[in-house]
């Protein structure tokens, strides 16, 4: 895996030391050959592609109309994924069968409940996750592309946390 997961966006606006981003989200389905039959090549024909926006802090040399090179560590993203998938699967499998553990004798309905709560727990675990992690989740600065064209990295502006 790379070190970061680049994206380019485009600066909206700049509130002192803030700026708003839009993202145009990118799809490579057009270039792979089985997209016909893939179920993601046809849900993003369907969604088609829509903008993201984001906010991020930078030193005070971004404008508005600035294009930018955002990046997200790509550990981050993968343990952030990891975790809103498998905390609510595992309170979904696991309260059920804790159930099933300690009361063998209840009916199958207190086993849907029990699942049902596994997962809103597992939901409120990834919410607990995520607002702690929430800094090593957040796009960084990596590279400022101003409108005349000129390319300046942004490590000499911003340095990005290892």
């Amino acid at each position: 895996m790379s070190e970061w997961i680049r994206e380019q966006g485009t600066v909206l606006s700049v509130t002192g030391y803030e700026a708003r981003v839009r993202i145009e989200r990118q799809s490579t389905c057009g270039s792979c050959s089985a997209r016909s039959g893939c179920g993601s090549g046809v849900l993003s024909e369907v969604l088609g592609r829509k903008a993201v926006e984001v906010s991020i802090g930078h030193p005070g040399t971004l404008k508005p109309g600035d294009t930018v090179t955002l990046g997200i560590r790509d550990q981050a993203l993968v343990s952030g994924a990891l975790a809103m998938y498998l905390l609510p699967l595992a309170g979904l499998v696991a309260a059920p069968a804790l159930l099933m553990l300690m009361a063998p004798g209840l009916s199958e309905g207190f086993h849907l409940l029990a699942g049902a709560l596994g997962f809103a727990l597992g939901l409120l675990g990834v919410r607990t996750w995520l607002r702690r992690r929430a800094p090593d989740l957040a796009p960084v600065l990596l590279e400022r592309h101003p409108q005349s064209g000129a390319h300046r990295p942004a490590g000499s502006m911003l340095t990005p946390r290892p």
